[in-house]
């Protein structure tokens, strides 16, 4: 049985054959990857932000933890959340790892304002 685990800083997904080690980083940015952000118990309206009532409190999501009740975000979850999409854009943008793929604007319809933005953007910097 193969865990598949997307990153939470820039999305990256990364398979692993049966656990994820504590000690897991990410090949593309080398953000942890058993964090609070990256398990389907969290929840940052709850107590603790952790849906698992029995879990220990972590006080810094973002960093690996020796949870035992910590299991990856679905796929579709993981990857489908906006603010880890916008931080791989981000990222992508100021030369970090590549965004996730996002469809083309079309040739013959109206820009966006993010499309729009993004052009003038590429344009000053002459990309």
């Amino acid at each position: 049985m193969s865990i598949i685990v997307a990153c939470h800083a820039c999305a990256r997904v990364h398979t692993f054959a049966d656990i994820v080690p504590f000690r897991a980083d990410c090949e593309g940015c080398a953000a942890d990857l058993h964090v609070c952000l990256g398990c389907r118990f969290y929840d940052r309206y709850v107590d603790n932000e952790c849906r698992e009532d029995a879990a220990d409190p972590v006080s810094t999501k973002d960093r690996r933890n020796l949870c035992e009740y910590w299991k990856p975000k679905e796929q579709a979850e993981a990857v489908d959340d906006a603010a880890t999409v916008a931080r791989a854009r981000l990222a992508a943008l100021f030369g970090g790892p590549p965004a996730p793929s996002s469809p083309a604007p079309s040739s013959s319809g109206p820009l966006s304002a993010a499309d729009e933005a993004r052009r003038k953007l590429e344009a000053l910097f002459k990309k």
